[in-house]
Formats: C-alpha cells, sequence, structure tokens
C-alpha cells in the first residue's frame, strides 16, 4: 500500500453547480474562468492521478472525500494476474457450480455466487468477480478483508481478485456508494451490486494536498534548490 495523502478545499467556491456551463469533464464557471472538475463519482486514484498531472485543479467533492486518505494500492504485475488466473483454473478442475447464499450486511446489495464444492475446498483459494451499481462497473473499488492487512482493488472493468479463507469477511467500499460486507463461505465468484448514497451535499473550490510535518519540510528544502 502507497503511502495515504489528504486533500482538501480551504476557501470552497460560492458559485452555483446548476449555473455553470457542463464539460466534458465537469462544467465552467463563467465567474471564475475556471473549468471545474467533478469528482463525486471519482475513485481515490483518480483523484490522485489527476492531481498528479495538474496540482492546480478546480474540483466538486463530497464533504467525505476531503480531509480524508487517498488509499492507493500499488497496481498488480502481470505475473501476480497469470499466477491468480491458473490457481483459480486449478480450483475449478474437476468442481461442479452451485449457488451459494452468502451474508451480505447491507440490504441494498445483489450477489451472484459460483461454489467450490466442499471436497475441493481449500485452505485458501482466490476469489474473483465484479462489483457495479445502477450505471456500470465500478474501477478502484477498494477491498479489504476486515481485520486484517490484506486489501486489492477492481481493475479499469470493475474485475477484482482475492485470496481468502473460508468466514472471512470482504468489505466493498467506492466514494459515496453505501458499503457492503460479505461472509466468504465457499465461493470462488462473488458478483456484487453496490447503491449510490442519496446526498445533495457538495463543495466546490480550489483543491490543495496537505502534507505530513516532515513531507512539508522536505517540501521547503526543495524549493531553495529550484
Amino acid at each position: 500500500m502507497r503511502k495515504p495523502v489528504q486533500i482538501a478545499i480551504p476557501q470552497p467556491c460560492h458559485e452555483k453547480w446548476d449555473e455553470m456551463t457542463p464539460t466534458d469533464k465537469g462544467k465552467f464557471c463563467a465567474v471564475c474562468q475556471k473549468n471545474v472538475m467533478d469528482f463525486t463519482k471519482a475513485s481515490d486514484r483518480e483523484i490522485a492521478e489527476a492531481l498528479k498531472t495538474n496540482d492546480k485543479i478546480c474540483g466538486r467533492l463530497y464533504p467525505a472525500q476531503l480531509s480524508s486518505n487517498l488509499n492507493i494500492p500499488k497496481e498488480k504485475s502481470t505475473a501476480w494476474t497469470a499466477i491468480a488466473a491458473g490457481v483459480i483454473s486449478f480450483i475449478a478442475l474437476g468442481s461442479h457450480k452451485a449457488t451459494a447464499q452468502e451474508n451480505v450486511k447491507t440490504e441494498q446489495t445483489d450477489v451472484k455466487t459460483d461454489s467450490v464444492t466442499q471436497d475441493t475446498l481449500p485452505e485458501k483459494w482466490i476469489v474473483t468477480g465484479t462489483v457495479r451499481d445502477e450505471i456500470g462497473l465500478l474501477p478502484y473499488t477498494q477491498i479489504n478483508i476486515k481485520g486484517t492487512s490484506r486489501t486489492t482493488e477492481t481493475d479499469i472493468e470493475g474485475r477484482y481478485s482475492i485470496e481468502v479463507e473460508k468466514g472471512d469477511i470482504l468489505q466493498f467500499s467506492y466514494v459515496v456508494h453505501n458499503p457492503v460486507e460479505i461472509t466468504v463461505n465457499s465461493s470462488s465468484e462473488i458478483n456484487i451490486i453496490m447503491t449510490e448514497q442519496q446526498t445533495e451535499n457538495y463543495i466546490v473550490g480550489d483543491i490543495v494536498v496537505r502534507r505530513s510535518f516532515f513531507g512539508r519540510i522536505f517540501h521547503s528544502i526543495g524549493n531553495i534548490f529550484r
């Protein structure tokens, strides 16, 4: 896991979002003469990548997205993807499909599972699946195994894979969506449908990245030699 960073909007803009001109990635504010990027449905990774290429961005975000850590897991290597696919194929060999009921902690969730038979169930195995909402697939959804440091995220197509043990609780979280928890029994495939939180509150303004105490010191030293 990479070191998390925080973002904030110290001076919110009070111009009305609905009166701005729509653009490809948000809206244009005629008063401020700025493009305002809409990050209300963006993942942590998408926000971080945008700030990486441009550190002077005016954006629209929900309060929950501000003053909280942007957790950005490292990209999986192609070797890991190949290994995971091989393990899944090995487990699936000789097994048959069955329907398994999973315990979902939130009410608005649709789960589709594909079970590994008890006879072939190892101590640990790979679970794969997709995460989506009513609009489409959700890339960069955070997936954690509750009570452990094991974590992953969905790829650009909303797919994921993670090593589990029987009884593990998978936690799915995506910005401004209701979180989902599901207990793994014997499933090798778990597909999740998340629901968006109902909220109209948002903040518009210039986004800044908050550094730690030592980060500010190193940044200041770096400016001396520019």
